[in-house]
């Protein structure tokens, strides 16, 4: 009975101890999520055929071009017209790059604020933007912003 006493109180000691001795761990750098808002064109605007210029704020991150990215975090967009970006957005699937690239008039990578799609013909269109990592692959949780319009 001593035997089991004793090693009852040796464990409380032990559970007490470890409770009170918190243990040492960095304090991690919280960052707020980044958004992304498309400013141009408005929603539900209705433009002119030819060159439609995408205009885009990206908030709480620093944008480099992916050719210039040295680590993981050096963020770009990517800025899809008419085509189904669920393959990338939100997924660890890369999006193609170089001649890789299926669609590249139309799957841009960049770090600017805004892109031109050339020769934007007549019709309903939308336009989806996203932040990725230098290795091409969207951030998680995904951060994207989409927007319909029209040419004429």
């Amino acid at each position: 009975m001593k035997i089991r006493t004793a090693a009852m109180a040796v464990s409380l000691a032990l559970i007490a101890s470890a409770c009170a001795t918190p243990a040492a761990s960095p304090s991690p750098t919280v960052k707020p999520l980044a958004v992304i808002t498309i400013t141009q064109p408005a929603a539900g605007a209705t433009v002119p055929a030819g060159d439609v210029t995408v205009a885009y704020d990206v908030s709480d991150v620093v944008l480099v071009p992916a050719a210039s990215a040295q680590k993981p975090e050096d963020y770009h967009l990517h800025v899809i017209l008419d085509l189904d970006s669920s393959p990338w957005v939100g997924t660890s699937v890369a999006v193609p790059a170089g001649s890789a690239n299926p669609n590249p008039s139309r799957l841009i990578h960049t770090a600017a604020k805004s892109v031109t799609f050339t020769n934007v013909t007549a019709g309903d269109h939308t336009v989806t933007v996203w932040l990725s990592l230098s290795t091409h692959i969207s951030v998680a949780p995904a951060v994207s912003a989409t927007r319909k319009f029209t040419v004429r």
